[in-house]
């Protein structure tokens, strides 16, 4: 007696239930056929990367913090109660004393420029003693910023004599330049010139300055008379109201009686800059559990973090985390991609599809082996990834804890993420099946399915229902974490508003299924083969 031919004649009449058993090993038959493939094809390479990506992340984690514990355990454990006796002012000197030898520590100096405690707001004062007569004042500036921009920039240049006679007041407070004849290096513009500097007023903005932008840099005042000069203020460009770096640098001062020999009788690097060094200092503890992290700054204590080098509650919640935003959003999407769109397409790209279509089955027979192939080897791949990334995520933690989160309901945890991860690959497999008959080109379908399952959170609640990843969230056990401060417009695209029930997101998952599948057999139903044009 010959074997049975799952691909016999379809045409012999037959029983009902005889037939849908010859149909179900043809599917079957089909599947193995296929499974090969899908397993073992170039492009599911980069598949099993998505699938293993997270576990690596985990495991590496675990390896770190397993490294870390072993080596500061090495240069000593001190007792829980110490490390949390520390607070903060405290100076470094008493920490290390009462706590001992830290097992790590590190010192840096910071710096940075400030300005000079010299002058008053970018204002200069230059005394010259005994007083000296003279009639022309002359700034020459030979670096006019701190900067390096090449432009000067005086908003108040102010001449005193003597005290003794000028009046009362210890400065003697007449200004000698105020509102007298003033020359200078050609202007910025009309509204900056030299008279600007003497007019007694820095509270224009920048029309109230003197400002030049060619070499040389001067500026000059009669006074009218020879006066005898001994005190001068300049007020450079941070007096009114700009960057410091703007202030005047490098200039002198000089004198002259007739404007044509001059003197020089003061010279300043202005209101300049100074560094200022800051001493930072951090030690760490290790309690065994916890790693103690202390910040010194000059000294004292300013800040303190202790934390625990594997804190189990913390991981679930990264797991959740990555399962929802990265496993379900990202990996499983663009996997069921890369595996279900070239059951139909990758034929029609190698001119195979003809051998399938003239087999004695249905087409629908053959969409429902190639969509169990994709399925058996995406969900393989897809719940095992989550398997493993699940015990990859547990295995540094203490067996205690462990062993309570079993107890608490850990096994159910790892139920449903795995059932979330192979329905992942159902409802995503069967739309990319469907797209694969339909459409040549993945790139613009896959954008957007892609922004629709990312947005199906801000939609109507009936719309939400016709997103694969809304059943998917309903299913996780844990909710992703979120930020408590985050806007309501991230929390909704971040989860469903209202989660189905677990056998409610099973359900809606198989329904949407069931139906993209039927638009797919009609698909495959009208297929025709032109290989030139692929359709």
């Amino acid at each position: 007696m010959n074997a049975s031919n799952p691909f016999e004649d379809r045409a012999r009449p037959e029983r009902a239930p005889n037939q849908a058993s010859r149909r179900a090993r043809q599917a079957w038959t089909i599947a193995k056929i296929e499974l090969r493939r899908t397993f073992f094809a170039k492009r599911s390479f980069w598949v099993y990367g998505l699938a293993l990506l997270p576990s690596v992340i985990f495991f590496a984690h675990g390896l770190d913090a397993k490294f870390d514990s072993e080596r500061l355990a090495r240069r000593g454990v001190i007792t829980p109660a110490l490390i949390d006796s520390v607070g903060e002012g405290e100076s470094a000197e008493d920490v290390k004393q009462r706590l001992g030898k830290p097992a790590e520590e590190r010192w840096s100096v910071r710096s940075r420029r400030v300005r000079r405690s010299a002058g008053n707001a970018g204002t200069t004062t230059h005394v010259i003693e005994p007083a000296v007569d003279a009639r022309y004042v002359r700034v020459n500036i030979t670096r006019p910023s701190f900067s390096g921009e090449p432009v000067a920039k005086i908003y108040e240049f102010e001449v005193y004599g003597p005290s003794t006679s000028l009046g009362p007041g210890p400065d003697g407070p007449v200004n000698l330049a105020l509102n007298r004849p003033a020359t200078g290096s050609v202007p910025c513009s009309q509204d900056e010139g030299p008279e600007k500097a003497v007019n007694g007023s820095v509270a224009g903005g920048q029309a109230d300055r003197w400002c030049a932008q060619d070499y040389p840099f001067f500026l000059q005042v009669d006074l009218g008379a020879i006066h005898p000069v001994a005190r001068f203020v300049l007020k450079h460009a941070s007096a009114g109201g700009e960057k410091e770096e703007s202030d005047t640098r490098d200039f002198n001062i000089q004198l002259s009686n007739e404007g044509k020999t001059f003197t020089t009788v003061a010279s300043s690097s202005g209101a300049g800059f100074v560094e200022e060094r800051t001493e930072i200092r951090e030690t760490i503890y290790f309690d065994g559990r916890r790693r103690a992290r202390f910040l010194f700054v000059d000294g004292k204590l300013e800040r303190r973090d202790i934390g625990r080098l594997l804190d189990f509650e913390e991981d679930r919640s990264i797991f959740a985390a990555i399962f929802q935003y990265f496993y379900l959003r990202l990996a499983i999407f663009f996997g069921c991609l890369g595996i279900f769109m070239y059951l139909f397409r990758g034929e029609m790209s190698n001119r195979t599809l003809h051998f399938w279509l003239l087999a004695p089955a249905r087409r629908e027979v053959l969409l429902a082996g190639k969509y169990a192939a994709g399925l058996i080897a995406s969900a393989v791949i897809f719940g095992g990834g989550a398997l493993l990334m699940f015990a990859a995520m547990l295995w540094p933690h203490d067996a205690a804890e462990v062993q309570a989160y079993w107890n608490g309901g850990g096994m159910g945890h790892v139920f449903w993420y795995t059932t979330a991860a192979a329905l992942g690959c159902v409802g995503y497999g069967s739309v990319f099946l469907a797209v694969g008959l339909y459409v040549r080109n993945p790139i613009i379908p896959a954008a957007v399915l892609l922004a629709w399952e990312g947005a199906s959170g801000i939609l109507p609640h009936v719309l939400q229902k016709m997103s694969v990843l809304y059943y998917l969230q309903s299913l996780c056990p844990v909710p992703a974490p979120m930020e408590d401060d985050a806007p309501m417009l991230i929390r909704l695209l971040a989860a469903p508003a209202a989660p189905a029930s677990g056998p409610g997101a099973i359900l809606g998952l198989l329904l949407l299924t069931a139906f993209v599948l039927w638009i797919a057999a009609f698909a495959v139903r009208r297929m025709q083969i032109t290989y030139g044009a692929e359709t």
